[in-house]
This record gives C-alpha cells, sequence and structure tokens, in this order.
C-alpha cells in the first residue's frame, strides 16, 4: 500500500536540495519526492520502507528524523517516542538515546533507535510490560512482546549506534505506556525509557526540542557523533 512519510532533514541551500532529490530518485519504490529547504521537510510516497529512505538521506551526511507516516489517501496511524535514560533510579541521569515508533499500516511499525555513551558490541532491545522506572529493570516487568524475545540487536561502534527496522510484531497503540530496555553490556547497566505517543503526519511542524532546547537534528548528530544530549 502506497504511504506518505514525512521527514525534517537538516538543509542549507539548492544544493542540499539536489542531493536529497538525486539520492532519493535512486531509492526503489519511491513515487513522489516533494523537498521544501524553507521548512527544513522532505516528503516523500510510495512504497519504500522508511528504513530505506531514512538510510539514503543519512548516507548524504545529513541528520534526519522521520516525523510521521500516513497512508496516501490521508490520515494518520500512530506514532511514539521513547527517551533512554540511564540507573536503577531514573530521572537524574543524562539521555542516552531515544526510540521512534512509526505505525506504517495496519500492520507495520517502524521502528528507529539511537544511543550514545555505551560499550562497543551488540546490544539487546526488548519491550517490557510496565513503565515504572523506579528500580530499573526490576520495576519494568518482564519482556512484553508477544513471542518474548528481544525485539534485536543494536550494534554500537566507537561509543554510538542506531537501529532501524519495520516489524509486525506490534502495533504503536500496544506499546503506549510501556517500558523500552537495552542492555548497556560489560557495565552491567540498563538504558530505559518510556514509550510515549508522539505526532504523527502533519501533527507537529516544530523544529526545536522542548526537553533539550536543541534543534532536531542538533539532537540527533549528538546522538550520531556518541555524544550525550
Amino acid at each position: 500500500m502506497p504511504i506518505k512519510i514525512q521527514l525534517a532533514v537538516d538543509m542549507t541551500c539548492q544544493s542540499c536540495v539536489d542531493d536529497i532529490n538525486s539520492v532519493l530518485g535512486t531509492v526503489p519504490g519511491i513515487d513522489k519526492i516533494d523537498v521544501s529547504l524553507d521548512d527544513k521537510q522532505v516528503m516523500v510516497e510510495g512504497t519504500a520502507s522508511p528504513s530505506s529512505i531514512l538510510k539514503a538521506i543519512k548516507d548524504t551526511g545529513r541528520s534526519a528524523v522521520v516525523r510521521g507516516t500516513g497512508s496516501s489517501s490521508g490520515g494518520n496511524i500512530g506514532a511514539a517516542v521513547c527517551i533512554f535514560e540511564e540507573g536503577s533510579a531514573m530521572g537524574s541521569s543524562a539521555t542516552r538515546g531515544l526510540a521512534r515508533f512509526v505505525q506504517i499500516d495496519e500492520t507495520t511499525c517502524f521502528v528507529d533507535i539511537s544511543v550514545s555513551g555505551i560499550s562497543d558490541g551488540a546490544h539487546g532491545v526488548a519491550i517490557h510490560e510496565c513503565g515504572d522506572l523506579s528500580q530499573v529493570p526490576q520495576s519494568c516487568g518482564g519482556r512484553w512482546n508477544p513471542d518474548a524475545v528481544e525485539l534485536d540487536r543494536l550494534v554500537v561502534k566507537d561509543g554510538w549506534g542506531d537501529l532501524a527496522f519495520e516489524t509486525d510484531r506490534f502495533k504503536v497503540w500496544e506499546i503506549i505506556g510501556r517500558s523500552v530496555l537495552i542492555d548497556a553490556g560489560d557495565e552491567g547497566g540498563v538504558l530505559a525509557g518510556v514509550v510515549a505517543r508522539s505526532a504523527g503526519l502533519f501533527e507537529n511542524d516544530k523544529q526545536i526540542c522542548a526537553c533539550s532546547g536543541k534543534t532536531l537534528w542538533t539532537e540527533q548528530r549528538l546522538i550520531d557523533q556518541g555524544q550525550r544530549l
């Protein structure tokens, strides 16, 4: 089913627009591309997966964030965000990363995770039953996802890592209020956050994050470079 994908992309000039049009033109499944330099926004229509579109733009060296998806005929399906912190008692630690969840259609959810400041190697990612971060991981309950296994393995190199994929194992509205845990590796720690509803397609055009005061792309670039927000 054709969908619309809205991305916030860090662009400064017409050359940026030309580069993005050029690289997206090589991605199979894209039917229409609309790039707005003034709004720093890219709209894509077609059957290409959000992960392939995001990777293509990031490969140009620009920071990009999927803001939402919807059907080509209009309407939002669902979106959520999870901000990761570190420690057994959350609330005082620096942010170590974030996850975005965007429902592409009734069965498929796009997941985009970025983290920094944990050891290199593969780290398990799992959704847990409860959104109680008072004593992580015990207060988060058991693994929630239907088959009770990890969602995937996030690979960290040189202090940072990201992971983007599509899954039919859950829907956005099923995980609101639950927690996502990432095994922090040799340190024996855990990154954790609570999944909260976020704006969908066309519902939020803000370019400044209310949490950090940084632009979306500065925030994403800090994560991409392995720095704390």
